[in-house]
Parts: structure tokens; sequence; C-alpha cells
């Protein structure tokens, strides 16, 4: 594919990723789907620059303006060029010819155009002019939200979003292998790993690759999930023959490790609002060999009619922020703001009043969310606790760890003592995605 390919690729990507409001992750998934002659060196370009635009546009298009140039898809390519792409960084003799070669027949100045790279303002990419929330790639106010609430370490916080995130799988326990056979079995991919720090069921890679086509993963022996996501899912301490409702439950990916702890026996019940999300679980179920998970499409005001005081176990995997993932998910800051996020407290809010009511006498409630935002995390617990001081009590998630992921690993509890009731995750401390998890159990 020559490199004049590689640059329409990348700009169709950058109109179609501003026009539909689609996750890019996804997007991309489904760009090369339908461009199957695309090589995976090519792949691997498109993909490189795609990312890198998207982590770092808030710096790239704060240059285009500081030129006083309007901000166009072909001048951010170009800028990544310049910065960022380790075959093209400050060769504008070799981008001048692949831009020259592209337009000739449409842009006859595109050469004069491409001398703004010789502008002295764009020594540094790290330019010490721009302002903060720019250089560390957020919104303002989220960038005064984090120094807030870690007035010590808010830097680090802020760098672990913007670094590229780690890939972890989960071993599929039903499907009868261990994490060591496992790994003997990837010993030939090409791609380094080790098994994860936290988990007992996670395997680390240094880099994402295409696991789905590898035959550990169309048999249902390996999942994708977050190392994070996968330590709170285990830390509920599910048990066979139990009963459990996971709201909103997404494409599964809880229920999955939850079927695993469970060896298949007792109830799932997942819940969604998007049929969609749930036919898509359906499709990760049948692969790795659950076979005790309900499906069941629910209305948005989340009705609990009939799943009153019903079961042992209540998660609520509450929408959120999702700040916590945006290391694999840059693209999620452009669609973030103030009103959403008031939006999405208000929905956490209702859920963990509707899912309450669900939760049995001596039975337990979970309250998951992946961001380390103190809105979507503690205050929701402080204002719920409020509520229902009486009927429900707080679980120490100390103990909940030495009965769970300690008897199964041996690693000791890792987060700060204060943190016995509830467990923020930082993504800065812990080499993974942001979380925030809190259990209660009902009293009667």
């Amino acid at each position: 594919m020559q490199n004049q390919h590689r640059i329409d690729s990348i700009l169709e990507l950058l109109k179609l990723f501003n026009s539909n409001n689609k996750i890019a992750s996804k997007l991309l998934n489904s760009y090369f789907r339908s461009h199957k002659y695309i090589g995976s060196r090519d792949r691997k370009f498109i993909s490189n620059t795609f990312w890198n635009i998207l982590r770092h546009r808030y710096k790239i298009q704060w240059h285009l303006n500081n030129l006083n140039l309007e901000i166009t898809y072909e001048r951010e390519i170009i800028l990544e060029f310049f910065f960022l792409n380790s075959d093209l960084k400050n060769n504008i003799d070799e981008i001048k010819r692949l831009f020259i070669l592209k337009y000739n027949e449409i842009k006859k100045n595109i050469g004069d155009e491409l001398n703004f790279l010789n502008n002295e303002k764009l020594i540094n990419f790290y330019n010490k002019e721009m302002p903060q929330h720019i250089y560390y790639e957020l919104p303002e106010y989220l960038l005064k939200s984090i120094k807030k609430n870690f007035p010590v370490k808010w830097e680090e916080v802020i760098l672990s979003l913007n670094q590229e995130a780690f890939f972890d799988i989960r071993v599929n326990r039903l499907k009868k292998k261990s994490r060591n056979e496992i790994k003997f079995l990837l010993k030939d991919i090409g791609v380094p790993f080790e098994s994860s720090k936290l988990s007992p069921l996670g395997i680390r890679f240094s880099k994402r690759f295409p696991i789905e086509g590898h035959k550990l993963y169309k048999t249902g022996h390996v999942e994708i999930q977050g190392e994070a996501s996968q330590i709170v899912t285990l830390l509920l301490d599910v048990q066979p023959k139990m009963s459990v409702a996971d709201i909103c439950s997404g494409a599964g990916g809880k229920s999955l490790i939850m079927a695993d702890v469970m060896k298949n026996k007792g109830r799932i019940l997942s819940l969604d609002t998007n049929q969609k999300r749930l036919n898509n679980a359906g499709v990760r179920f049948k692969r790795a060999g659950v076979h005790n998970v309900e499906r069941r499409l629910v209305k948005s005001d989340w009705s609990v009619e009939g799943l009153k005081k019903k079961f042992d176990l209540v998660l609520i995997d509450a929408p959120c922020s999702g700040i916590g993932t945006w290391s694999r998910s840059p693209d999620s800051r452009f669609n973030f703001n103030p009103k959403k996020l008031s939006d999405l407290i208000k929905i956490q809010s209702e859920l963990l009043s509707k899912g309450s009511m669900m939760v049995a006498p001596g039975g337990k409630l979970a309250y998951v969310v992946c961001s380390f935002l103190p809105e979507e995390g503690i205050d929701q617990i402080k204002s719920f606790k409020k509520e229902n001081t009486l009927e429900f009590s707080e679980i120490n998630l100390h103990d909940m760890w030495n009965d769970t992921i300690l008897l199964m690993n041996g690693l000791e509890f890792p987060f700060k003592e204060k943190q016995k009731n509830n467990i923020t995750i930082n993504p800065a401390i812990y080499k993974t995605d942001g979380f925030f998890i809190s259990m209660f159990q009902r009293n009667r």
C-alpha cells in the first residue's frame, strides 16, 4: 500500500469519527473489516496515526490555532507526521513529498501550504505557551477537578490517562485450562506477556495484538478484559447456586467471570436496556461455554416489579464517565462535558435505589464504576448510606479480598488501609484502568 493510500484511509477515518460519533475502536474494527485488502503493516501505520491524532488532538489543534491556520484533517495528519511519527518526525521534505504526490492534481499549491512546517513555533510539540489543560490533553474543568481531588498525585493521574494502555486478557476456567497452560500455548505469538500482578486469572501483554484471530480466543479459553474489571468482579465473592442480577451488564464481561467463579451453577440475570449489547453478550456466553446466564431487555426506567428482594447479589455496573479507561479510549474525552457528568450522576443514583430493592435479606449490593472521580464513586455511596442506614451495612473490602483474591493467588490487599470499605483504583499507582467499588449487605 502506498503512503498516499495510507493518508486516504486516515482521512476517511477522521471524517467518519467526527461525523457519526462512533467509538473509535469500533470504528477502526469496522473499517478494517470492510477493507480486508489492507495488509498488517499498513493497518499498523494507519491505526497508530489515527490513535496518535485522537490522543494528542488538543495539542495538534492548539498548534494550528497558534499559527492562525484553519483546522483540517490534512493538517492534523501533517502535524502527527511531523511531531509523533518515528519515521517521518521533523522530516519536512519527506512529508512534503507524500502530500505533493497525493494532491498534485487537486491542489497545485500544496507544496507552498506545507511551508508552515518551517515555522519556528513548531520546534517543540510541548510548547511552554500552551495552556495547562492543553498540555495535559483534558477539558479545562476536568483538569481542575482532578487537581482538587488528587492534590499530591494529580499530574501522575493525568499522565496515566494519556499513556497507551496495556492489553489484558482473562483465562476462562470453564474450559479446564489453567493460566500457566494458557501462557504456554501463547508462547509463540511474538508479543511479550506476563501474569497480571493483581488478578489471579489475568495475562498482560506489552501491547495490543489481534487476539480475536487466535484459536484460544475463538474457542472461548480466553476473554479480553482489563485487570481492574477482573479484580472488582472477583471481589464480589459469588458462589455456585447463588442468584445474581447484573444490572447494566453491557457486553457481559462481568457476567462471564461470575459464571466462571460459580462453575456454571446458579443463576445470573444479565439486564440491559440495549438489545444489541445483549446480543453481543450472547455470542460471548456461547463461545465461553456459559449456560447459567439469562439475558433480559429492560425498559429505560429500570422497573423492578417482580424482582424485589429476589437476589443474593445485585451488581450495579453503572454508566459513568469512563475516565478510568481513557488510556484505551482517548476519544471518550471529546464527548464528555459537565452536563453529561451531571446526567450520569442522576442515573447512578437512580440505579442504586432500584438495584437495592432487588437484594434479598442477607444478600449483597455492589456498586461499580470505571471512574475514579469522587462524584461518581464515594459521593454516591455517602448519599446512599445516608438514605439506607437501617437497611444496609457496608462490607469491609479488605476482608472480602482475603476471602477471595488472597486465597486464589496469595496477594495481600494492595490498597491503602483507609479504603477498607470502598476501593478507588488509581491508574497511576496500579497501572490498570481506574475503578471504584463499594459493597453493602441488606440487614432486613
